[in-house]
């Protein structure tokens, strides 16, 4: 079963080397590339989780039916929703998952990502990004483990070669967008999340809960073909020094020792 975060990975990939075919699988490429953090992602319970899954049993009292927003029509919220995500092409991007009890960042400008599965010394930092070496894209990935001090590195070349730079990547935005503007969507409702008067639009396979004031998101539900449904919190944060180091520099903290692939959590097996 394909995860969320697998399929958008693999397109990732395809769009990294501007339409060519691959002479490898791209799941081939992509399990060799992910195969640490698509476990972690697909197990659950990970370390974390829990503490995460209060904060966010809190936070989900606070969804009200009343002072709600005047709504508008579904054609015009798709198209300033939007705007609003075009606006935000120079923030990171953060995605709360509330079923796996991790925080996901991609930096809209570098298309780096950075990911955090739970807190404090029991936490499993990872980052990734896609330089070009030697007119070849790559996968850069580095995974530290907090609990165990250890933490693994891996570098895989796609097969496919750039002649010069890599097109624009799809972002996160750019998905979202493609997403409410397929199928008809229609207003779902309206209400308060968080402090954010919201409006809710309902599409094929989700529903995405935007600030009526700013139009950008701030929740989402999704539904795979599955069946399985996945609630994340959405925000667009400024692009300050602090925060543009954390997404695109990993970071190994002195004494880590460095293994073949750092451990991701219990049950994890090769």
């Amino acid at each position: 079963m394909n995860t969320e975060q697998e399929n958008r990975l693999r397109e990732d990939l395809r769009l990294a080397v501007d339409g060519e075919t691959f002479r490898t699988d791209p799941d081939v490429v992509l399990g060799r590339a992910r195969r640490a953090r698509r476990r972690s992602l697909v197990t659950r319970g990970a370390a974390g989780t829990g503490v995460l899954a209060v904060a966010v049993a809190a936070a989900l009292t606070g969804i009200h039916p009343g002072g709600a927003p005047e709504v508008r029509t579904a054609a015009y919220v798709v198209e300033r929703i939007s705007a609003a995500l075009d606006g935000g092409s120079d923030s990171v991007y953060r995605i709360v998952d509330h079923n796996e009890g991790s925080v996901w960042y991609q930096d809209q400008v570098t298309m780096s990502q950075y990911w955090v599965y739970g807190t404090g010394g029991t936490r499993i930092e990872a980052w990734d990004s896609t330089p070009v070496i030697d007119h070849y894209a790559h996968l850069v990935d580095t995974t530290v483990n907090h609990k165990d001090r250890t933490y693994s590195t891996e570098d895989t070349k796609l097969p496919a070669y750039v002649p010069g730079t890599l097109p624009p990547r799809s972002s996160f935005a750019d998905r979202i967008k493609k997403s409410i503007s397929a199928g008809g969507p229609e207003i779902a409702g309206s209400g308060e999340y968080q402090g954010h008067q919201v409006i809710k639009l309902g599409y094929p396979g989700g529903e995405l809960w935007v600030d009526s004031a700013t139009y950008l998101p701030v929740y989402r539900i999704t539904t795979d073909p599955d069946g399985r449904r996945t609630t994340s919190d959405l925000a667009f944060l400024p692009r300050t020094p602090d925060l543009v180091q954390t997404v695109n520099t990993p970071q190994v903290p002195p004494g880590f020792t460095k293994v073949a692939e750092a451990n991701t959590g219990p049950g994890h097996g090769g």
